[in-house]
């Protein structure tokens, strides 16, 4: 879950993007997981999503191999795009600033961090890490 007041607008990176209303300094934890309100989904139970939901799943839910399962974020986390220099750095069940932001920069995170399968280059990392 976001921990910062955010909105979702058009991406210089890709589609949409999620984008924060207010200066974040760096350090400081902008996403956090939260069970109540992040859904896991069961990676065996995605063969029984119609297609365009299991898409949905793969493009926009981070994929924890260790766990069988896909976590999804209820806000705008789901619309985070991937970064070679990303704006946050993943820590497991947070999320902290990479450097100081300004309002209304975009939050993006490292897709080699945190597992997006339906992000081109995401399987590459997994196929490494079980050679």
């Amino acid at each position: 879950m976001l921990l910062v007041s955010h909105y979702v607008a058009r991406s210089k990176i890709h589609g949409l993007g999620v984008f924060t209303r207010v200066p974040i300094r760096a350090g400081a934890t902008v996403w956090r997981h939260d069970p109540m309100f992040d859904v896991d989904i069961p990676a065996a139970t995605l063969a029984q999503f119609p297609e365009d939901l299991a898409q949905t799943v793969r493009h926009h839910a981070e994929y924890l191999p260790h766990l069988g399962i896909f976590r999804l974020g209820n806000d705008g986390d789901m619309f985070m795009n991937h970064s070679d220099d990303p704006s946050l750095i993943d820590r497991g069940e947070e999320m902290i600033a990479a450097r100081d932001l300004a309002a209304g920069s975009e939050l993006t995170c490292d897709y080699a961090q945190v597992c997006v399968l339906g992000y081109e280059n995401a399987v590459l990392p997994l196929l490494e890490a079980a050679a």
